[in-house]
């Protein structure tokens, strides 16, 4: 494998565990009572923490590549 592939992996990995790790710590501040909201809202929550990460790495993938080249 090479080295931008797997810079690429490392960086999607820490994209993934960035949104699981936000969307575990709003589900337990629901469970906590510290925040309300209803189930439904949590799920869209979770989407769009998700859908707003997975852009913001697509987006620094092309710079963190320009520098490996």
């Amino acid at each position: 494998m090479s080295l931008e592939s797997k810079i690429g992996k490392a960086v999607l990995d820490l994209g993934d565990i960035i949104k699981a790790t936000v969307v575990m710590e709003i589900a337990k501040s629901k469970s906590e009572g510290r925040i309300e909201m209803t189930s439904d809202e949590l799920t869209y929550l979770a989407s769009i923490v998700s859908n707003s990460i997975d852009s913001s790495v697509r987006n620094g993938m092309d710079g963190i590549m320009r520098l490996v080249k």
